[in-house]
């Protein structure tokens, strides 16, 4: 099997996330997903969890949690219900592992917020083989393995055929050997597997063991992490014990993919011996209609709610007095008179991924909706001129003294209709900041962008977000003698910038405009997130994602599983000018 290094780049970009992660499959994929959870987790740290579309689509997820689908043709309704269910729940990252490209995949799994990584491979039978062993290779070389040119367990013997009942014993880091000997085995019908590790057999599974002796086939799996337990353990066994050994040289994590290929022949051989073909074991009508089911209208996967997003910022405690809160704050905004808005941009007005073009239709017919009742606009975002000049690609030129712009994160304030000024290079303290982050030699990974009052650091092709980078940037900053400037995340970037400096510079600037309530809306409204202090100012706040624990402001009201600029539609509509006056009328359902 030959992987190119561009498709092991496009699975890292896939799989490669520096945030705790659920990695998702159904079936045999479901060991794919148990070799990217170690991966994962020694390659960064992380958590990772290796589970079904189901668990994963019932999850109550952080907002920094991502969300990665191995899939081979990605039909099934399972696949669509685990992207659907984490983009409800705000997973921070979603992503697709399949064999077919993004064109050939339905809609839900190919979305433009999803990363897709594609491991071409040749068809599959009822089990899947080939799919299963290219993601794998894929998952290795993606996390920088080396590989050997072929895998020695294509050259060995084929074992010998296994009882009906099994124990499959792993070390560290080969479980993904074992979920896979599980699927191939009790799908098929060819025997019943339980798996353990080889310490977690010395806990109790030993009695059962001896029990039924005569029944059970030990598979013993060994690498060379596991080879002085694994041999140990097989000779403490009962004499009379049917021991299968899976043996392979390789060190980890090839040690697994030639492991899979060693399952694989023990399946191959067991369904010979018992006149079973295990590609084509046969499915009945009843099992077509199974795999079919509507299961998105079956399960309740319902989004988080508003007080439930507040309670994770505050370990589960309080929900009655959140709810309280919730109806006082929802009751003060239906008396408030709304006079202005003041807007993040980039993951509020545009999609993060999609921000270097003008907001979807949608939100610019809203904004636009506002503006002509009279309400003053003020767009507080980390970007500079290219904000400004796109902006005014689609509102006409009407509205644009009524719109404030405070680019690089508050410190630069004008009005769309006014010219902004060369701001390119800086001095001073951010000039000190910039030059320490460029000493650390990481030109290859970090992009940072010098401005007059603003220093913006962010990964080549996205591949870190802000809220992962900060603190890299922090300690840089904090480095003795420590810089006097502040550092805040963003979804893509972290901005650097004077300690006095922020978003609330626009929002006071607009309230001057108006005798009304300013309403802001941001999407990082979590302490350390770029609009955190903006969200903070004021109890007439909202957050189309992220937001902080405070009761009294900055509160998520989505029940429907939107999220971004989607929310921002909801939020804008709520608006209603009457008569002069403009109310925030908000309907749950």
């Amino acid at each position: 099997m030959v992987l190119d290094s561009g498709t092991a780049e496009a699975i890292a970009d896939v799989v490669r996330v520096q945030r705790p992660t659920l990695y998702v499959g159904s079936g045999g994929a479901l060991a794919v997903a148990r070799l990217a959870a170690d991966l994962h987790i020694r390659s960064t740290g992380e958590l990772a969890v290796a589970t079904t579309p189901m668990d994963a689509a019932t999850a109550m997820l952080s907002p920094d949690t991502a969300v990665v689908l191995f899939s081979a043709r990605g039909r099934h309704p399972d696949a669509a219900l685990t992207i659907a269910s984490g983009r409800a729940r705000g997973a921070a990252h979603l992503g697709v592992v399949s064999a077919r490209a993004r064109a050939d995949l339905p809609p839900s799994l190919a979305a433009d917020d999803v990363r897709v990584g594609t491991v071409p491979t040749s068809a599959d039978g009822f089990l899947a083989t080939n799919s299963l062993l290219a993601m794998a290779t894929a998952l290795c070389l993606a996390h920088g393995a080396n590989l050997p040119d072929s895998l020695p367990a294509f050259q060995q013997p084929e074992p010998r055929s296994l009882r009906r009942s099994c124990l499959a014993l792993t070390g560290p880091g080969t479980a993904a050997v074992s979920v896979d000997l599980e699927a191939r085995l009790v799908e098929t019908g060819l025997a019943t597997v339980q798996m353990a590790d080889y310490r977690n057999l010395a806990h109790g599974r030993h009695v059962g063991l001896v029990r039924n002796l005569t029944d059970f086939t030990v598979v013993s799996i060994v690498d060379p992490t596991s080879a002085a337990l694994a041999e140990r353990t097989s000779e403490l066994l009962p004499s009379a014990a049917d021991l299968v050994e899976l043996r392979t040289e390789l060190a980890w994590p090839a040690s697994v993919l030639d492991l899979l290929v060693l399952s694989m022949h023990l399946t191959a051989a067991t369904g010979r011996d018992r006149d079973v073909d295990p590609g084509r074991p046969g499915v009945q009508t009843f099992g077509r209609r199974l795999y079919h089911l509507p299961v998105s209208k079956l399960l309740n996967t319902s989004a988080p709610e508003p007080v439930a997003r507040k309670l994770s910022r505050t370990h589960g405690s309080g929900r009655l007095a959140f709810e309280g809160a919730l109806d006082s704050w929802l009751r003060g905004m239906r008396r408030a008179n709304v006079g202005a808005v003041v807007l993040d941009y980039d993951g509020t007005c545009c999609p993060t991924w999609d921000r270097f073009r003008p907001p979807p239709h949608e939100v610019q017919q809203q904004i636009v909706r506002l503006l002509d009742a009279g309400l003053v606009v003020g767009f507080a975002t980390g970007r500079g001129r290219s904000l400004h000049d796109m902006t005014r690609t689609w509102m006409a030129e009407s509205f644009w003294s009524q719109v404030h712009v405070g680019l690089y994160n508050g410190t630069l304030l004008l009005r769309l209709a006014d010219d902004p000024p060369d701001s390119r290079g800086c001095d001073g303290v951010l000039a000190a900041a910039a030059d320490r982050l460029d000493s650390l030699g990481l030109d290859d990974e970090l992009i940072i962008e010098r401005r007059q009052t603003q220093i913006s650091v962010s990964t080549s092709e996205g591949r870190l977000p802000g809220v992962q980078l900060l603190p890299l940037v922090r300690s840089v900053l904090a480095r003795p003698p420590a810089l006097a400037c502040k550092a805040l995340a963003s979804g893509h970037s972290v901005d650097v910038v004077a300690p006095d400096a922020g978003k609330v510079a626009v929002l006071e600037a607009v309230a001057k405009e108006t005798n009304g309530v300013v309403l802001a809306i941001g999407d990082q409204g979590q302490v350390d997130g770029n609009d955190f202090e903006l969200l903070a100012a004021t109890t007439a706040s909202l957050s189309v994602d992220r937001c902080s624990a405070d009761p009294t402001r900055c509160w998520n009201l989505d029940r429907r599983g939107l999220r971004g600029p989607e929310l921002l539609v909801r939020y804008l509509k709520a608006i209603q000018p009457r008569s002069g006056v403009a109310r925030f009328v908000w309907k749950d359902k």
